[in-house]
């Protein structure tokens, strides 16, 4: 965790937010903090409909906290990569013991693409970890016998879903709810 902590926050802030989505993702918090108003989020002064709130939240709290930096703002999807690896490494565990958990870890902490979209504040990161939670939830909630364990996988599977659908809209429930629509099936 410390070693994948390290590699998703090194120099997050030593470079400046790139025109275009990094902007766009930064501005709109940004505009949140400004103006006192985190129900509707606005991007340069105009209403912004376009995706759901939740990673802007996030942003904002984020540069609350931090300050209004590009640090603060790209903190949010590192954050988001390390939490995906360790709940990678938990289902693992769960699922294969203590070696396959850690191999998976492994497998998504070092892969290009998991590590570039961990550090550039877009709301894909969110979105994969998210709809991840919400797989691994289902999954290790249909091998346990009914009980309170089993009963709390699914408040987190409900949980995940609904964060996920306000992190990029109904995708953030169809497709993982197709997959396990498909998997009942």
């Amino acid at each position: 965790a410390v070693l994948f902590g390290l590699l998703f926050f090194f120099r997050l802030g030593s470079y400046p937010l790139g025109t275009g989505d990094e902007g766009r993702y930064a501005e709109i918090p940004r505009e949140m903090i400004a103006s006192g108003d985190w129900v509707v989020p606005r991007l340069n002064g105009v209403y912004y409909f376009e995706k759901p709130p939740l990673m802007y939240w996030l942003t904002a709290i984020s540069e609350t906290v931090f300050g209004q930096n590009a640090w603060a703002v790209r903190a949010v999807p590192a954050a988001l990569a390390l939490a995906g690896v360790l709940l990678t490494y938990a289902a693992g565990r769960a699922l294969r013991g203590r070696e396959g958990g850690f191999l998976s870890a492994l497998v998504l902490g070092t892969s290009l693409l998991y590590f570039a979209i961990g550090r550039i504040p877009l709301l894909d990161m969110g979105l994969s970890v998210l709809m991840a939670a919400t797989l691994f939830c289902f999954l290790l909630a249909v091998r346990e016998p009914p009980g309170r364990r089993r009963r709390l996988l699914f408040y987190g599977l409900y949980a995940s879903a609904a964060l996920a659908t306000l992190t990029k809209g109904l995708i953030g429930f169809l497709v993982s709810g197709a997959v396990m629509f498909l998997w009942l099936l």
